[in-house]
């Protein structure tokens, strides 16, 4: 199904540089993302009174100046073009109006276009519609931000109703029918990845995107949701999926024993309506990070430390994390150590050259418990974010040893070259993810 996303970030600033009594008009700039037919909303255009001839309460004339200006340069950037109005009078619809304009207009948005598919746009109290320019098909919008408006993308609701009666109880048809919809990926296997698996499956989701390339030790039978003895020695993936299979045998699981950063594992990662980041690895941290804001697909981290030393433990906490458009990158949150990703991306001979490189490989404690409470907190956040319940949370963090949890709500650096005003938000392919490893040939 083809849709359009666009950051709420994004519509937020055009429904604040839109406000008027009377018609206000924009230009929308979109990347085409071809694995899943979505167009990307990456920049905006606010048409000013002079790119107008007229506007009143129930129409908009824009000037050919703006029509020749927006058209050329969606032309020369390649990417499709959407024109947007506002309906001040709160007809939430496409008028008989728009339909007689777009007539008049679509030759010569088709001409101009260099191919591209062009778009009409109406914001409505806050609401934002579209269709194919000059046509009657419409075309589903998704807003992605701390909250996610993707009902236009959901037919009926769910068929096991039985099954899912006590959380249907708690958000409903339209959100059991959201999670049946959803198709989420999950990077690294171990002992928060595997538990989010069970509970993602446990709440209905049916689509998995599973990327870990190790196998199960037996260092890890005890935090690894799903391993048992004869587990030793298999792909980390692969005990997942069986899990999940277990648990529903509904699902489809796509498994990928490779870095999440490998050119070859971008397109199975853009399949994705959703990711949660269970690796430890910075580098991973980062690239994921910098993908949920550029292919406009959010991402919720999920972080454990035991500090203990000499057989004392000194601190246990953990932390998740929402990242999409409006909300703060890792980088912003401080969430990421540029030294680790510099020491993790370091060759051997590199490492042994270095005379300030940290040698590492001291084992980390880990224990369930602690896992599986910061994974049901990034799930709670998770379903805050898809349907109706009233999860408020898009940062927390835990101290198990006080039992307190706090909620965080930093701004975005406006400066920011992730989440930031000319961050990377919506770039789709028009720009190489910085992380991103390049197969040899």
């Amino acid at each position: 199904m083809t849709e359009i996303v666009i950051g709420v970030s994004t519509l937020n600033e055009l429904k604040h540089a839109l406000e008027s009594n009377v018609e206000r008009g924009a230009a929308l700039f979109m990347n085409f993302d071809a694995p899943r037919g979505r167009y990307l909303v990456h920049e905006v255009q606010i048409a000013g009174m002079e790119d107008c001839i007229s506007a009143s309460e129930i129409g908009i004339t824009f000037a050919p100046q703006f029509l020749t200006y927006i058209t050329r340069r969606a032309r020369e950037a390649q990417k499709s073009l959407g024109l947007l109005h506002t309906h001040p009078n709160g007809f939430s619809n496409f008028s008989g109006i728009d339909d007689r304009t777009e007539e008049g207009l679509a030759d010569f948005m088709s001409s101009r276009s260099g191919g591209q598919p062009c778009f009409a746009f109406v914001l409505c109290d806050g609401k934002l519609i579209a269709r194919r320019f000059g046509t009657a098909e419409r075309v589903a919008v998704r807003v992605v931000g701390a909250t996610i408006d993707m009902l236009e993308l959901v037919d009926g609701v769910d068929s096991e109703s039985e099954r899912y009666d006590r959380q249907i109880r708690a958000f409903g048809e339209e959100g059991q029918a959201i999670l049946k919809s959803l198709s989420v990926a999950i990077v690294g296997l171990g002992g928060t990845g595997s538990v989010t698996a069970q509970q993602l499956a446990h709440l209905g989701v049916e689509q998995f995107i599973l990327f870990d390339g190790d196998t199960i030790e037996k260092t890890n039978l005890n935090r690894v949701v799903g391993a048992n003895e004869k587990s030793v020695g298999h792909r980390k993936v692969e005990v997942a999926a069986a899990m999940i299979r277990g648990i529903n045998a509904n699902a489809e699981v796509l498994e990928q024993a490779a870095s999440v950063r490998a050119a070859s594992a971008l397109a199975a990662l853009r399949q994705a309506d959703c990711i949660f980041i269970c690796t430890d690895s910075h580098s991973s941290r980062a690239f994921l990070s910098e993908f949920a804001y550029q292919y406009l697909i959010p991402a919720f981290d999920i972080g454990v430390s035991i500090n203990a030393h000499e057989g004392k433990v000194n601190a246990v906490t953990g932390r998740t994390q929402m990242l999409a458009p409006g909300l703060p990158c890792l980088w912003c949150s401080n969430a990421i150590d540029a030294g680790r990703i510099r020491e993790e991306l370091m060759s051997e001979a590199d490492r042994a050259a270095d005379p300030y490189f940290n040698e590492g490989g001291v084992k980390q404690p880990a224990v369930i418990s602690v896992n599986s409470a910061m994974v049901s907190m990034a799930v709670s956040m998770f379903l805050g974010a898809f349907t109706a319940i009233p999860v408020t949370a898009r940062w927390q963090s835990y101290d198990a040893l006080s039992g307190k949890v706090r909620f965080l709500a930093p701004d975005s650096d406006p400066g920011c070259g992730v989440c930031g005003h000319e961050g990377v938000t919506g770039a789709g392919d028009k720009r190489e993810l910085s992380l991103l490893e390049q197969e040899a040939e």
